[in-house]
């Protein structure tokens, strides 16, 4: 049953079209009056109108803009034109907004009645086409990609699975049934690919989709999804099990394409044989040990999946709290020390090298939370603190290498350079930069009050005023705390001698150095190296 709205500015059409025809008899489950077209929109936007008689002539709105208004938000509403003149302009006019029909006045009320009983008979088989069996399956095709990704990344992160469930699962797909043998591949884009964004990687990955299916389809039949981390993954299997030989010279083949057509490698990483579905979690966890652990190692590897010892997972150590910090150096406004600090610490003059990828996660969460702190007080969200690149990197973890990470570290810290150069200049917190920035680079030297004084041409007072005022401490605080600090680092991780030790840190005679460290850590350098090698 549908709903019908009658519109016109003569109440007495409305009223008659309205009340002297049965219209229940006709499909029409209720009749909406309108005496303006402003009422028609605003019954419109309340009740789910499905045909609209109206006239053209009418104040403030004509017939033919009301219809193209309450298309906007009824873009299925089946619409009558009534007019008093029999003009052809307004035929072509009511054809090209696609109304149902366009009667004259006085109206014939049984060719109104038949017009409008056509448009219910048109919308009942509609309805019926949308909800019929054929619809349903057609549908269903076209979604079929993306249900099939949907179940395989549930496998790839499941351990357990539920048989029943799954083999209806899979008879919806006519695919892979239970112990098919498989081989997968995992992919991981590389280098070439760093310079696109979020949305932009989707398209990549699609493509690469797109290829792996037209070198494989030839002998193999592919399923394959995108994971939450960025990972490519395809499960082969064929009819015929001497093929799965043949799937290492594929996936070469494959790797061959992406870096010729698309300029970018990838690193490809192939499995030995598994039974669906008992091994594909099993099978993925250790793909992806073997990428990360061999990430960097070669441009575009291609590898074999194999379990990584723990030893070898634990290769890397993070040397990230030698002082000064990255935290302090951005206090201090020193960004190309920041910059340096993290280039270090990423190794990124050394080409050969690139660190294990949950190193580099960590460091990159590491980093996530210094700036973050720095920004505290900042109106902004986390997410639009740390920018869209950042976001890519969560999201699709496979992404992330050391250049990566270093190019958006750098980008940010310049970012914040820049604001704080528009509008720090020579403001107080500019003048405790500045403070800062010269111990840090002076650290070993005996620096005194009316020396950095001096340097940033502040009478002594004002500036050990100033400096207390807005940190809540005295400069001779801070160089005793940056001191102690790096005191601290340098006894854990080097063998400098006790009094090289103290000359590095500004102390020139070992005794009071001595004296000094003992007063804050308890105990004499000698005896607290001893203590935490």
């Amino acid at each position: 049953m549908c709903q019908l709205l009658i519109v016109d500015d003569e109440t007495s059409v409305v009223d008659s079209l309205a009340l002297t025809i049965p219209w229940n008899e006709y499909g029409i489950e209720e009749v909406h009056k309108a005496y303006s077209a402003q009422e028609a929109l605003q019954i419109s936007e309340k009740q789910a109108i499905d045909i609209m008689i109206t006239d053209i002539q009418m104040p403030e709105m004509n017939g033919f803009q009301l219809n193209e208004k309450i298309k906007t938000s009824s873009p299925n509403i089946k619409t009558i034109i009534l007019t008093g003149y029999d003009d052809f302009k307004y035929a072509q006019k009511a054809i090209r907004q696609q109304t149902v029909d366009y009667l004259l006045k006085p109206v014939d009320i049984k060719l109104l009645i038949k017009t409008v009983q056509n448009i219910v008979q048109n919308i009942e088989t509609e309805l019926k086409e949308t909800s019929s069996y054929q619809h349903i399956k057609n549908t269903l095709h076209v979604n079929m990609p993306m249900l099939k990704s949907q179940l395989l990344n549930d496998l790839l992160k499941n351990d357990v699975v539920d048989l029943n469930h799954l083999r209806k699962r899979l008879a919806v797909f006519d695919s892979f049934k239970l112990d098919d043998l498989f081989m997968m591949i995992v992919i991981r884009l590389d280098e070439g690919f760093e310079s696109y964004d979020l949305k932009s990687m989707s398209l990549i990955e699609f493509a690469v989709s797109n290829i792996s299916e037209e070198i494989f389809q030839e002998l193999f039949e592919l399923w394959n999804c995108i994971t939450d981390h960025g990972y490519i993954v395809f499960l082969v299997k064929s009819d015929h099990r001497g093929d799965l030989k043949l799937v290492n010279s594929y996936a070469e083949k494959l790797q061959k394409y992406i870096q010729t057509f698309m300029q970018g490698s990838i690193t490809v990483c192939l499995s030995n044989i598994g039974v669906f579905p008992y091994d594909v979690r099993n099978i993925y966890q250790t793909s992806i040990e073997t990428i990360k652990y061999n990430v960097g190692k070669n441009k575009s590897n291609f590898i074999i999946a194999k379990g990584i010892s723990k030893e070898l997972k634990n290769g890397n150590t993070i040397n990230l709290h030698e002082v000064p910090t990255i935290n302090s150096l951005l206090e201090a406004g020193d960004w190309d020390g920041a910059i340096a600090r993290i280039s270090h610490v990423l190794a990124i003059t050394d080409e050969t090298s690139e660190p294990s990828h949950d190193y580099l996660f960590r460091i990159l969460l590491y980093l996530a939370s210094s700036f973050s702190i720095f920004c505290k007080g900042d109106d902004r969200t986390t997410e639009e603190q740390l920018g869209e690149e950042f976001e890519l990197l969560i999201q699709k973890r496979s992404l992330i290498t050391k250049n990566r990470v270093f190019n958006w570290a750098e980008k940010w810290i310049n970012s914040i350079r820049n604001k704080h150069t528009n509008y720090i200049d020579d403001s107080q917190e500019r003048i405790i930069a500045k403070v800062r920035a010269f111990i840090h680079e002076n650290l070993s030297e005996d620096m005194s009050l009316q020396t950095i004084a001096e340097k940033v041409n502040l009478h002594p007072v004002y500036l050990s005023k100033v400096y207390k005022n807005i940190t809540n401490e005295t400069i001779g605080e801070y160089i005793y705390q940056l001191r102690m600090k790096r005191a601290d680092f340098l006894l854990r991780n080097t063998n400098l001698k006790i009094a090289d030790v103290g000359n590095e840190l500004g102390f020139f005679s070992q005794s009071h150095f001595i004296k000094v460290f003992k007063k804050r850590y308890g105990c004499t350098p000698q005896k607290y190296r001893d203590q935490n090698k």
